[in-house]
């Protein structure tokens, strides 16, 4: 049986066994996702808010946690196509998408940050696939059941999407050199 034995208050309410029982399956989720991101706390509040009103909805108890970690990438997943119609709306992108000076510190935080705008820039159908195995270290039918999709196609949009990462990445002087190569000359930015 894949239920937990969760210990919690002997008047807890009824939700608040639900988190119990839940957080630590979405906290993964948002920390793989979310980590630095400003938008983070409330977007984990947002998804325990659906996983509260949707709970009733689950049938086999010992589904549960599974079902939570769907319901975590669907929300990240809305939230990051809200943030891209924004950005399409407003020139908020304009100033993020320039290059960062090459003499800050690359061996912590800014790194993150820049690795963050790569994974931006790619389509959702492989940023979200190509993050839980990079930073969640899902396996391929883990990644295909929270995406909704099968492992095969889970298999391409990974390939497809580290070629993706790696192409853009190329370009970034501090990844390129994390990848063991120079940055893309400009003539190579043309696609």
């Amino acid at each position: 049986d894949s239920a937990r034995l969760v210990l919690v208050e002997k008047d807890a309410t009824p939700a608040e066994i639900l988190y119990a029982r839940v957080a630590p399956v979405v906290n993964r989720v948002v920390w793989t996702f979310l980590a630095a991101d400003p938008e983070r706390d409330d977007l984990a509040q947002e998804i325990f808010v659906a996983i509260v009103r949707g709970a009733p909805s689950v049938k086999d108890p010992a589904r549960l946690e599974g079902w939570a970690s769907r319901v975590a990438v669907n929300v990240i997943w809305n939230a990051f196509r809200r943030r891209k119609f924004r950005r399409f709306l407003s020139l908020e992108s304009v100033g993020a998408a320039e290059p960062l000076d090459h003499h800050a510190d690359f061996e912590g935080p800014e790194l993150a940050v820049r690795t963050q705008r790569i994974l931006e820039l790619l389509p959702l159908k492989y940023r979200m696939p190509f993050t839980l195995k990079l930073l969640g270290n899902g396996s391929t039918e883990e990644i295909a059941e929270l995406c909704n999709c099968s492992p095969r196609t889970v298999k391409r949009r990974l390939t497809d999407a580290r070629a993706r990462f790696v192409r853009l990445a190329r370009r970034d002087p501090a990844l390129a050199s994390r990848l063991g190569e120079t940055p893309e000359s400009e003539e190579d930015h043309d696609e």
